[in-house]
């Protein structure tokens, strides 16, 4: 993110912890207000479930199933703009129990944006490539850019920090910078030009869904398991910036994200694939999911020492993007594996060097093998020309600060 520019008249300055300013718009404590729950009010039950000490006090199955509603209205009152239940608060406890339920909340979602994509492709006779842009927009406004914002807060912290405090810092500026511009922008392109170019219509079929509606459902449920996933595998850091005594209580809660409640969403997930698309395929997109999400979690682990509210949404849009570019290009990687497999497993005829340059002669393979061969060599070029590790980034800004520091003393 680059420098700030001076503040505007309309700008006030906030005071947040550790003595660090923050610049926005808005008055002092109005963002703190926001879904607030007033700790001193919290009933025995939530507290209860917060310490450890129980998973129910009220015993019984009707207080399990009013458990879970109140947990799922939770997180829909977290990632969407649409009203719940008047009695529903935004419960940290609640929030992070309640993560089994983002595919299912996400699922929701997703047939909401496929009937307006549909609606617009086939009722309105317009092209796909229009229905998909109708359908983003309402997304964004239905989710009020929720996951967008916090892709475009960790683009510009990870582009512009250079050590872990500067990542953090710049992830908590309410402004975006030049990263984050870059990273939303080719987000929505890429989703759009995925969904209305390359999907098109709608083609609604048990087990052999295709076009736009069902990859729209499909990616916005499987997306949203990489959140409950991060969350169980990887610590959950504490936030500085104005909301942050309800992150720091949700690291408090982290626990309740359980092995068992992550496969409840996990099999969810991949029964609505099955649904849509088959077995085979839904297998093979969970997994490719859950990678995506893990290389992303020691990402987050190496730069950040953990996950936060903000990286997680941008693990989601990543994650949505790798589902809809795997929906698309399904038959395209069964064909280069055919391909790979007819060549190396049937061509017996050659033999060594032979059989490798009759393989490079196949298009697609070659362009498999250029892709690694480019990955290879730059991961190599960061390994042995990058820069000093991150944790050594850190050490030396601290020891450039005490060493200026003491010049100050010095000088004074």
């Amino acid at each position: 993110m680059t420098e700030p520019s001076p503040s505007s008249s309309s700008t006030v300055t906030a005071t947040i912890d550790k003595g660090e300013s923050r610049t926005t718009v808005l008055s002092p404590g109005i963002v703190e207000s926001r879904n607030q729950t007033n700790r001193t009010q919290i009933s025995t039950e939530i507290q209860d479930f917060l310490s450890g000490t129980t998973t129910n006090t009220s015993g019984g199955n009707g207080g399990i199933l009013a458990s879970e509603y109140r947990t799922f209205f939770t997180i829909w009152m977290f990632i969407t703009r649409l009203p719940s239940p008047s009695w529903i608060d935004l419960h940290p406890g609640y929030l992070m129990r309640g993560m089994v339920y983002f595919p299912i909340a996400g699922s929701v979602l997703g047939c909401m944006y496929a009937i307006v994509f549909d609606f617009v492709n086939v009722s309105l006779d317009l092209p796909p490539s229009i229905a998909a842009s109708f359908m983003v927009s309402m997304g964004l406004y239905m989710t009020g850019c929720f996951h967008e914002d916090g892709l475009a807060d960790s683009a510009d912290g990870l582009g512009g920090g250079w050590s872990k405090s500067q990542v953090l810092k710049i992830m908590t500026d309410s402004r975006v910078g030049t990263f984050g511009c870059a990273a939303l922008g080719m987000f929505l392109l890429i989703k759009v030009q995925l969904l209305g170019s390359v999907l098109g219509v709608s083609h609604w079929q048990l087990w052999n869904c295709s076009g736009g509606g069902p990859a729209i459902i499909v990616s916005q449920t499987v997306a949203r398991l990489s959140a409950p996933y991060l969350i169980r595998t990887r610590d959950y850091i504490a936030e500085v910036g104005p909301k942050s005594p309800f992150y720091v209580f949700m690291v408090e809660a982290k626990y309740l994200v359980s092995w068992g409640r992550l496969a409840i969403a996990t099999s969810f997930s991949l029964t609505l694939s099955c649904v849509m698309y088959g077995p085979i395929v839904s297998t093979a997109l969970i997994t490719v999911v859950l990678v995506v999400a893990h290389l992303m979690g020691n990402k987050g682990d190496y730069l950040l020492g953990g996950v936060m509210g903000d990286f997680l949404g941008s693990t989601i849009c990543v994650c949505e993007i790798a589902a809809l570019t795997f929906i698309s290009a399904k038959n395209g990687i069964i064909a280069t594996c055919l391909s790979i497999r007819d060549e190396l497993l049937f061509d017996s005829e050659e033999e060594g060097f032979f059989l490798l340059s009759n393989v490079y002669k196949n298009s697609s393979i070659r362009a498999v093998f250029h892709f690694v061969l480019l990955s290879l060599a730059l991961k190599g070029w960061l390994a042995f020309v990058g820069p000093p590790d991150m944790y050594d980034r850190e050490d030396n800004k601290e020891d450039k600060d005490t060493t200026c520091n003491d010049n100050k003393e010095k000088e004074n």
